[in-house]
């Protein structure tokens, strides 16, 4: 009787081993899962992020191959009035010791010929512009280079702030809009990939208007050595309500 119980005794240890086994194999089939999926993961989000080979890249100091070299207009809308165009600069306002390759000269113009794969591709983008220059916009605030001849201190807007008093839309509450190439955008402005010949319209104005064509939208950039051309897109081939290249105030912009 003593050698039966002792027998069944290791017939049931024997299979609870082999659960217990059983279940090892599947722990480590799960986790071997696990991570092949987690690898995949981190491959995929590192290409999404890849800039090699996409337009504008920098040029190649090896061969002596030179990098792309773009123009895109850019034009400011505050309660009716165009500002002025952001003033020259070409080192990033975070720090003055970097060169950056996405900048301005001063002419209304976002100049994007990158130095290095971290301005090219992908990256290159209206948001990195404006961070460059020390500024920003979302879809619900802008913080921009000057504010309106009326206050021009005031350079920070966020939707539902009211109108400077001086502007056209004085007391009334604005909202975040702007434009690529004349039509109407709706998403985070900042991740806008520059292009060349595009043109690029940012503002804060009620919601019931829209900014219109900037007064830059056929004009020609400052010629910085990338043979510059007039700008000539479909939609923005006439000059803005009440304003020419040189004007800085528009009239009741149309409606939408």
């Amino acid at each position: 009787m003593a050698k039966s119980k002792y027998t069944r005794a290791r017939i049931r240890a024997a299979g609870r081993q082999g659960k217990r086994r059983g279940g090892g194999r599947w722990f480590a089939a799960a986790m071997s899962l696990i991570v092949l999926f987690g690898v995949v993961g981190i491959v995929l989000v590192r290409g999404g992020s890849d800039s090699s080979g996409v337009s504008p890249q920098p040029g190649n100091p090896t061969t002596g191959a030179p990098g792309d070299h773009w123009h895109t207009a850019l034009a400011a809308n505050i309660c009716g009035e165009w500002i002025s165009p952001p003033a020259e600069f070409e080192n990033s306002a975070e720090n003055i010791n970097v060169r950056i390759g996405i900048h301005t000269h001063g002419d209304g113009f976002i100049h994007t010929h990158p130095f290095t794969s971290s301005e090219g591709g992908t990256n290159a983008t209206f948001g990195r512009f404006l961070s460059y220059g020390g500024w920003s916009a979302s879809e619900d605030s802008l913080s921009l280079w000057e504010g309106t001849d009326a206050d021009p201190g005031r350079t920070d807007f966020s939707n539902g702030d009211k109108c400077p008093p001086g502007t056209l839309y004085a007391g009334q509450a604005g909202v975040v809009k702007y434009s690529v190439n004349c039509k109407n955008q709706f998403r985070n402005p900042s991740d806008v990939r520059l292009t060349d010949g595009e043109v690029i319209a940012i503002g804060f104005v009620p919601k019931s208007y829209s900014l219109g064509v900037p007064p830059n939208a056929t004009a020609t950039p400052a010629d910085d050595g990338g043979d510059p051309k007039a700008i000539n897109t479909a939609g923005c081939r006439t000059a803005g309500p009440g304003a020419s290249e040189a004007a800085t105030t528009t009239t009741l912009p149309v409606k939408p």
